[in-house]
């Protein structure tokens, strides 16, 4: 037994045959800004060279700040924690890199007493320290355990 498959001759008339499309115009007034933004001169947003030197000032005082010795924990771990959030500290990736790995390798019984029993200070230190990839565990003898 053989089975087969016939198709239907489709008709001329509906070959050709596109459905139209009716849009409606939303007839928007015309913008009371005009063509300025379209023609906005890019030669404007460039910076200019006092303003490239004011940044160039800035950076390196926040390098300072950061390379700076400085034994208050808490101070350190919110400035960097500041800079991150600012989303600059890709200008200083070394510098928080070289200052957490500093506060990693001296222990935490090397800096003041007072950070050791703020709970925010040994929470941030412990997302600042996990996030740089240090492995750090509230197991350590000289961390407490939150």
């Amino acid at each position: 037994m053989e089975l087969s498959i016939h198709a239907l001759p489709i008709p001329d008339s509906t070959k050709n045959m596109v459905p139209e499309v009716t849009r409606r115009s939303a007839n928007y007034h015309p913008s009371i800004w005009g063509d300025h933004f379209l023609v906005y001169a890019s030669h404007a947003t460039e910076v200019d060279v006092k303003m490239g030197q004011q940044l160039q000032q800035q950076k390196e005082e926040v390098r300072k700040m950061l390379v700076a010795a400085n034994d208050q924990l808490s101070q350190k771990l919110n400035f960097i924690d500041a800079i991150q959030r600012l989303g600059v500290s890709y200008h200083f990736e070394s510098e928080i890199e070289t200052a957490l790995q500093h506060i990693y390798e001296t222990d935490y019984d090397h800096h003041d007493d007072k950070a050791k029993d703020d709970l925010y200070t040994i929470a941030l230190l412990f997302r600042l320290l996990r996030q740089q990839g240090y492995p750090i565990s509230c197991g350590k003898s000289h961390l407490p355990c939150i």
